[in-house]
């Protein structure tokens, strides 16, 4: 990336593993609910939907085949001195 930018990747982590966690919350907390998704109007096509992508994604990101990538770049700015040198 800083070869065709400025822009440098100064960290990247990996939350997979903690985002199948957070899936699973939510489809526990979805199915809990069906009911009142039901009385909002929703069919049951709706609910095995989620149902479906929960448990799919959930189980790509317990074996790290799916990734939740967290990456931080930055733009260095250079302090150039009056020497020539920089900060």
């Amino acid at each position: 990336m800083a070869t065709t930018s400025r822009l440098c990747v100064e960290h990247v982590e990996n939350m997979g593993i903690h985002y199948y966690q957070t899936l699973r919350c939510w489809r526990k907390n979805f199915m809990e609910r069906q009911n009142e998704i039901l009385a909002l109007g929703f069919n049951e096509k709706f609910i095995r939907t989620w149902e479906y992508y929960f448990d799919y994604c959930g189980a790509g990101f317990k074996l790290l085949t799916l990734g939740n990538y967290q990456v931080l770049a930055c733009m260095h700015t250079w302090l150039y001195l009056k020497d020539g040198t920089y900060l």
